[in-house]
């Protein structure tokens, strides 16, 4: 299992490391846009003052026997529900992975769950679960349906180590890009001849490649956290192997020594009786 999970993530790691330049080309794009344009341009860039609905996009794993990395994730997203909740908002999720998707049929009760997508990640990933869920949070925004998408999933830190990520899908002017900063006097005008349709075309993209990139750094992660967590079996194994081999040792030795009094024992009673 250990040789099988390291496997399968170096494709996974090689994968999510080539979909990061041009996923955070597009940050500094959609950064640079919401500081320098009028965010009047696409309803997107809109900041509702006063939210009534959030939905969280959450993306786990399909299968279990990687630690905690679904758990951890899981027990972030329930804190995650109660702080918003308790500001009197309303929480819809969107599932992808059938762990979390599992739970949350189970357990979340009083929330909605708009999208729930189960066996995404496979050999390759479904792109269908990115397609529906980045129109689904568009639609559901632009129709007021809810005021903002946060998305949730665990990055890849190191090839052993990764922490659960937290980021604004929407509205598109509260996307933090570092190194980008506000300057009115810079302006920025787009000589294409339907700005609407460039717009809208570059923000689905967006949409679209950043969830997608989301899901690949948690597919790396998964994997990492599964050959850690079949290490430490492997360990515990071996160390469960010496442990009962030392007792069934002990035990033999007992049991050899016991007879052997017994053998002595009959062997100086004959002698008497003799």
């Amino acid at each position: 299992m250990k040789l099988i999970a390291a496997a399968k993530l170096k494709s996974a790691y090689e994968a999510a490391e080539l979909a990061r330049p041009y996923s955070e080309k597009l940050y500094e794009i959609i950064g640079r846009f919401s500081h320098h344009i009028d965010p009047s341009i696409h309803p997107l860039f809109e900041v509702r003052t006063e939210p009534k609905a959030v939905d969280i996009i959450l993306i786990t794993a399909d299968r279990g026997l990687c630690g905690a990395f679904n758990s951890s994730i899981i027990k972030y997203t329930e804190r995650k529900i109660e702080e918003l909740t308790s500001k009197g908002l309303k929480v819809n999720l969107h599932l992808i992975g059938r762990k979390g998707l599992q739970y949350f049929e189970k357990f979340g009760k009083g929330i909605d769950i708009v999208n729930g997508f189960d066996h995404v990640f496979r050999k390759t990933i479904d792109f269908t679960a990115v397609r529906t869920v980045g129109e689904s949070v568009k639609e559901r925004f632009l129709k007021g349906e809810t005021d903002k998408v946060i998305l949730l999933y665990n990055q890849l830190k190191t090839k052993t180590s990764y922490f659960v990520q937290e980021k604004i899908f929407l509205p598109l002017l509260e996307v933090e890009v570092e190194g980008i900063t506000e300057n009115k006097e810079v302006v920025y005008e787009l000589e294409v001849r339907n700005i609407e349709k460039f717009v809208d075309n570059l923000l689905q993209r967006y949409l679209n490649f950043q969830l997608y990139r989301a899901m690949l750094e948690s597919n790396a992660a998964e994997q990492a956290a599964r050959m850690m967590a079949m290490e430490n079996a492997t360990k515990n194994a071996e160390d469960a192997i010496k442990k009962w081999t030392h007792l069934y040792n002990v035990a033999r030795q007992e049991a050899i020594t016991n007879e052997l009094i017994d053998i002595v024992n009959a062997v100086e009673a004959l002698k008497q009786m003799g």
